[in-house]
């Protein structure tokens, strides 16, 4: 007796539990569609679209969502340790992205980011997707398609911007539809952030956004092949966030009367900065064939006493050069200077000391600094260029 009876309170506790449950999902679905999207706008895209097995309610929301990401994260791990999944996970993703941009019922999008090992054989599927993007007025877009495990991928493997897109080159072949070109025309320019990895775009594309994009504000180029030069110039421009990097054709980096306040570069052998006077945090690698003092103290002079935050990433010239006479080196005062970062390889520690040593003499160079960061990274990790 007592064993029905205790099974009997086990049975209505689960049905309190369940009723409860349901309750509580019925107050969940009742809310206004705008606020299930505006939710389901915080999930990755496979997020997002999962809901619609939860019922007829959650069925087409996620189709209104108006940030569509395209994490591949699952993928990459998987292609990482079974690289011959490769070729069958990259028509999974294209045939992914495909079929969630025609089931998109959206009239704008605040973000639109692929991310995944993607090259120049996806340029068709890639071209339709920058096509849709602009078209519904993106504010910022992504396109990360570095290769899983690398720091850049081949330069003559990379999908290619086109420059038809944006009128620059022959637009007869960029939509069948004039109609379409003509909206993408008139909506790119809401763009706020615009983020290209393992992409190869020209200096034309880039001073073109810069010019028609009155709210671009931050702007990212990793690993062009094709970026050799580019002009960063006027007082109207809205850019406050510039990183060029890992873009080793560049022969030309001018920067002049802006109000640029971070900048983030490989270039330094290039680069020429002129009346930028809210630069305060700056980011500088050492390239090979070149010497990071130079970079520093000729490169970056007019900006020096004005520093913040000064990251210097002696990764590659102390890795593949002997290493420079950093400590017996004089640095202009760093008047404002308040963090300091230097990143080197693990083995450029064994092999000198000068490595650590030679950040004495920034240290000194600034009065005013508060934080000093290390960061050493594995030596085994070699660039891929």
């Amino acid at each position: 007796m007592e064993k029905r009876l205790r099974l009997s309170n086990k049975f209505a506790l689960k049905k309190c539990q369940k009723e409860v449950c349901i309750a509580q999902e019925d107050r969940v679905s009742q809310l206004p569609d705008e606020i299930l999207v505006y939710i389901l706008s915080f999930f990755t895209v496979k997020e997002a679209a999962d809901t619609s097995l939860l019922s007829r309610r959650w069925l087409n929301l996620w189709t209104y969502i108006d940030h569509l990401d395209f994490d591949a994260t699952k993928y990459l791990d998987q292609v990482l340790v079974q690289p011959k999944l490769q070729k069958g996970h990259m028509d999974k993703y294209l045939t992914w992205v495909n079929s969630a941009l025609q089931k998109f019922k959206g009239q704008r999008l605040d973000q639109f980011r692929v991310y995944y090992d993607l090259n120049k054989f996806a340029q068709h599927d890639i071209d339709k997707w920058l096509e849709f993007a602009l078209s519904k007025k993106v504010q910022r877009l992504e396109l990360d398609l570095l290769r899983c495990g690398s720091f850049t991928r081949n330069f003559d493997s990379c999908y290619t911007f086109p420059e038809r897109l944006l009128g620059l080159g022959d637009s007869s072949s960029c939509s069948n539809n004039l109609q379409i070109l003509s909206l993408i025309n008139q909506n790119f320019k809401s763009l706020k952030v615009l983020i290209l990895k393992s992409v190869n775009v020209t200096g034309q594309v880039l001073e073109f956004f810069l010019r028609n994009c009155p709210f671009l504000e931050r702007m990212q180029v990793h690993g062009s092949g094709t970026l050799k030069n580019l002009e960063v110039v006027g007082p109207s421009l809205k850019l406050r966030h510039l990183e060029i990097y890992s873009c080793f054709n560049v022969k030309s980096l001018k920067i002049c009367d802006t109000n640029l306040i971070s900048l983030r570069t490989s270039a330094g052998k290039v680069l020429l900065l002129k009346n930028v006077p809210m630069l305060v945090d700056v980011e500088i690698l050492g390239m090979p064939y070149t010497h990071l003092l130079d970079d520093i103290s000729s490169r970056l002079l007019c900006v020096l006493s004005q520093l913040e935050v000064l990251t210097v990433d002696a990764c590659i010239s102390l890795f593949d050069y002997p290493h420079e006479d950093l400590e017996h080196y004089n640095f202009p005062e760093l008047t404002k200077l308040k963090k300091f970062v230097f990143i080197t390889f693990g083995n450029s520690l064994r092999v000198s000391g000068q490595s650590l040593l030679g950040c004495t003499s920034i240290i000194r160079a600034a009065p005013q600094l508060k934080e000093f960061e290390l960061q050493v990274v594995d030596s085994s990790v070699v660039p891929e260029l």
